[in-house]
């Protein structure tokens, strides 16, 4: 059994077996479960039953998003023996705003692709596939598009284990709504002194509101690596705004299809999702002498 410290959502499992002639049929029946009960492994949901790994090989068992904090492989039957050469568990911490939200960045190197740094996978086995990567330029960047407006409260970032931990230092974080220069004219959340290589470091953002997230490295000739990119907050941010508007009419403004034609001539004009209300000033009185 595997402690993830916080619930995920897992969406993969790779087992890899051990290698020999006859011992790699051990595994043969093992059964793969994700939950959030330690004491009992029985009452965690089964994601997969493993039937047969090649010796040597490894396997990928698909999960479907399965939401716990443990990953438990156990092999049922008498006189067994369980051999696992290696556990690699792949998902979402739950309350991630960066699942499946839209990438991009400054350049990018081969298959290093923006969306690998929020793929789940924090590269710390194989860094190519598990993270994103620019080539080497001049203040290079990285952005999350949140799609809506967000309260964050926090950004969590992964550093590369191989090789090169030093590359992120004098990272800066920038949160807001702005597109002006690439999004990187946005406000600071933090500037990263540095990250130890294969680690997460978490920075508090007191709930800034924006819908870009951009990571920034200042400078020339710098490669901006990014294993993995989560952010936590809260929203979306709804926002109303209340428009006075005196409007000289003849119509009658309780008509549907004189409201209907007053949400079109707005929506022209980039306001949608309108509530209208009105009032109608009263003909003046006109008393007989």
């Amino acid at each position: 059994m595997v402690d993830l410290l916080n619930e995920y959502q897992v969406n993969t499992v790779a087992i890899t077996n051990r290698f020999g002639d006859t011992v790699y049929q051990r595994i043969n029946g093992a059964v793969i479960r994700v939950g959030n009960f330690p004491a009992d492994v029985y009452s965690n949901p089964i994601c997969a039953i493993i039937f047969s790994i090649p010796s040597g090989a490894t396997a990928n068992y698909s999960c479907g998003a399965m939401e716990g904090r443990y990953v438990i492989v156990h092999l049922p039957g008498d006189q067994k023996i369980l051999t696992l050469c290696e556990v690699g568990v792949y998902g979402y911490l739950l309350g991630n705003l960066a699942v499946d939200k839209a990438t991009t960045q400054s350049s990018t190197s081969g298959d290093w692709f923006a969306q690998k740094a929020i793929d789940g996978n924090r590269g710390l086995q194989q860094v190519h596939t598990g993270c994103s990567s620019t080539l080497n330029e001049t203040n290079p960047w990285w952005r999350l598009d949140l799609h809506d407006v967000y309260r964050v409260s926090k950004v969590v970032v992964t550093n590369r284990n191989d090789c090169c931990a030093e590359q992120l230092d004098g990272l800066e974080i920038h949160i807001g709504n702005s597109l002006e220069n690439n999004g990187n004219s946005n406000p600071i959340c933090a500037v990263i002194p540095a990250i130890a290589a294969g680690e997460s470091y978490s920075y508090s953002c007191s709930e800034m509101e924006g819908r870009y997230v951009n990571l920034i490295l200042p400078g020339n000739k710098k490669i901006l690596t990014l294993c993995e990119v989560e952010v936590f907050g809260k929203g979306p941010v709804l926002k109303q705004t209340f428009v006075k508007m005196q409007i000289n009419s003849r119509a009658d403004l309780t008509n549907l299809k004189m409201r209907e034609n007053m949400r079109s001539a707005l929506g022209d004009r980039g306001l949608t999702n309108v509530t209208l209300r009105w009032s109608q000033t009263p003909e003046p009185a006109i008393s007989n002498p």
